[in-house]
């Protein structure tokens, strides 16, 4: 059984990992050798012989061998799913067929550029608010296991009676530390049923639809959602890939179930003669603007230049909600954090003013 998750944390632990950055820079290198004149297959010679990465290095050895063998370069690529998408070979395998090898791999270098740069907006967005809140329940966890148990001895010493807070904290930081092991291993269960059950198709339905339903966080994955659409529609439709075919491949691309499940209807109904604007209008997964130029671009035969527009004009109204999730999380993160902390302080406070007061008395 293998976990998503997992499998993609053992690939970094073993540098087995083939970062989007790396396919960027081997997509670049070839089309600007096939730029200048190189042959395919002498370009793929050159590529493997400078690769630092050990996978990758032998990934492109085996291209080359297969290439030189007289097989297409998309058949290659295919061999290798996990480093080199469908999309990926679809689009050589259209370069191949049409003789613009050169045009797909400079495409495909824009739109791995454009993923990495919508991916990573999301990340940086929700990496700090998520180091605050480790920092945060590591100080909680540190005062509740080290800090309030010193404080227990004089407290119990003083004969003073404790405020009710002073005697939840106390009993909670007490059991806390008689059952450390177990509540530590309770949390690594914890994790990892939640993680696997992330994994399961019939919790999809549920957790899908409510990440999209999150406050913040929502509207802006969708936003990055609709970039990727639409911007990868643009260009297979600029490539030149039939309009079917290319609906089945956004599909494989998103992430979301709901998403998935739209551009599956959208292909049956395309596969029926149908237009592709009626469906983005019945849809809450897309903005309103998106269905109106999309009809516009059916309408006038301009449909991919409208595509990569809306991408681009939605990539900045993304960057724009990223910034408010990031500035809304930070202090509604530092306010909860820091009344956790405020009743611990508070818990060892006022028992000192008791017994302040009792030895002054």
């Amino acid at each position: 059984m293998h976990i998503p998750l997992f499998t993609a944390v053992h690939k970094h632990l073993t540098n087995q990992n083939i970062s989007s950055k790396r396919l960027l820079v081997i997509t670049g290198q070839l089309a600007t050798m096939l730029a200048s004149g190189c042959d395919l297959c002498a370009g793929l010679e050159v590529m493997a012989r400078q690769q630092d990465h050990p996978r990758l290095k032998k990934i492109l050895d085996e291209v080359h061998e297969t290439v030189k063998s007289g097989q297409p370069f998309s058949q290659a690529l295919s061999k290798y799913p996990d480093v080199f998408n469908p999309l990926y070979v679809t689009m050589v395998k259209v370069g191949e067929s049409a003789g613009l090898m050169r045009s797909m791999l400079s495409s495909l270098q824009m739109m791995i550029r454009q993923n990495i740069r919508v991916v990573s907006s999301v990340r940086s967005a929700l990496i700090y608010p998520i180091f605050l809140t480790c920092a945060a329940f590591s100080a909680i966890i540190i005062m509740t296991t080290f800090v309030l148990p010193r404080f227990a001895a004089v407290f119990h010493a003083s004969n003073v009676p404790l405020p009710t807070l002073t005697t939840i904290m106390l009993d909670g930081s007490a059991f806390m530390g008689r059952n450390a092991v177990w509540i530590m291993l309770g949390l690594l269960v914890f994790i990892v049923s939640t993680l696997y059950l992330l994994t399961l198709p019939a919790v999809h339905k549920y957790t899908h639809a409510w990440v999209l339903k999150m406050p913040l966080v929502g509207p802006a994955l969708q936003l990055s959602y609709v970039v990727r659409a639409t911007q990868t529609l643009g260009m297979l439709i600029k490539a030149g890939l039939p309009l079917a075919d290319t609906l089945l491949l956004i599909r494989d691309l998103m992430p979301n179930l709901y998403y998935r499940q739209f551009f599956s209807e959208l292909h049956e109904h395309i596969a029926e003669g149908k237009p592709l604007s009626p469906d983005f209008e019945r849809t809450a997964l897309f903005p309103p603007m998106v269905s109106q130029m999309i009809a516009v671009g059916e309408q006038t035969g301009t449909l991919s230049a409208v595509c990569l527009e809306v991408a681009s004009f939605h990539e900045e109204e993304m960057q724009d909600r990223i910034k408010i999730l990031t500035t809304a999380l930070e202090p509604m993160i530092i306010m909860i954090m820091g009344g956790f902390v405020g009743l611990i302080a508070c818990s060892v406070i006022l028992p000192m003013f008791k017994i302040t007061s009792a030895l002054a008395h």
